[in-house]
């Protein structure tokens, strides 16, 4: 990586502004919530998945995470979309004010 690429990097925070002032170091997707996405959504993901792991391989390399959802009061509830179902349930989209979803 040149010095332009390592600027650009560093000067460009998308990422770090969408966790606004968080302290999360990761973001976690519901797989049935991400194939319920239109297809074309669901491309465009897929390849930005397939580029990043080109640019930094698998991290980690060895190991696999564990997810437990937490409710607000930060005891352990019971997720609901844990088992995916394989790949057969639909969640359905919000509707914004003009009905659309």
């Amino acid at each position: 990586m040149d010095n332009e690429e390592t600027a650009l990097i560093l000067n460009d925070e998308a990422i770090h502004e969408w966790f606004e002032l968080s302290y999360a170091s990761y973001l976690v997707l519901p797989r049935s919530v991400m194939q319920s996405a239109p297809p074309e959504w669901q491309r465009r993901f897929v390849a930005c998945l397939n580029e990043l792991e080109e640019m930094f391989g698998r991290v980690p390399e060895r190991g696999i995470y564990s997810i437990t959802l937490k409710g607000q009061d930060g005891f352990f509830i019971e997720d609901p979309l844990k088992d995916y179902e394989r790949g057969r349930r639909v969640i359905p989209r919000k509707v914004g004010e003009d009905g659309e979803g």
